[in-house]
């Protein structure tokens, strides 16, 4: 399933082929610092356990969850997807993204948040869609305001990153909100 984005980007399944291109932009510093389940240093045998646990997933979803974001050349630039910590039954997910560093900054990834919304209102007919942000990402948290979501408040201790207790501005968005 692809989804455009726009005229010159789209999503897509993350594939064998992606390795190269989720080494390079995952080893950013930022990166790191803003998300969670990603490892660092990116290595390639993380990018191959990715790409299994993608293909894992839509076997046992029989959806896809995960979604690389690429450039007109079909290069993957960034990706965005739904945890599904949730279960597979659940009313609700929670949505993560992240963007190489060339391309943050040109609303790619407020385009790509939209899209991926459309999609777990309308195709997987969720209802609520939230997405925990490290109190310091105000890059992150525009994106989502900019998509609808609201700031629901501050959770303290809500995650351990790099062995120390995180607060994080939890963000959601209900499928009834504009």
């Amino acid at each position: 399933m692809t989804i455009r984005i726009n005229n010159q980007f789209h999503l897509s399944q993350p594939v064998k082929g992606d390795e190269e291109a989720l080494v390079r932009w995952l080893n950013d510093p930022v990166i790191q610092r803003n998300t969670l389940r990603i490892p660092y240093p990116y290595r390639p045998e993380h990018a191959r356990d990715f790409i299994g646990y993608v293909q894992a997933m839509k076997s046992e979803h029989s959806k896809l969850t995960e979604w690389a974001i690429r450039d007109g050349d079909g290069q993957m630039i960034g990706g965005i997807g739904f945890s599904r910590i949730y279960g597979k039954y659940s009313h609700k997910d929670e949505v993560g993204y992240w963007l190489g560093e060339p391309f943050r900054g040109k609303g790619i990834m407020t385009e790509a948040v939209a899209k991926v919304c459309e999609v777990g209102f309308t195709q997987y007919r969720l209802l609520r869609i939230e997405a925990p942000v490290f109190e310091f990402n105000t890059a992150s948290g525009r994106v989502l305001e900019k998509n609808g979501f609201r700031a629901e408040g501050i959770l303290r201790s809500y995650f351990l990153k790099n062995e120390k207790p995180a607060d994080v501005k939890m963000y959601a968005r209900i499928s009834t909100d504009k």
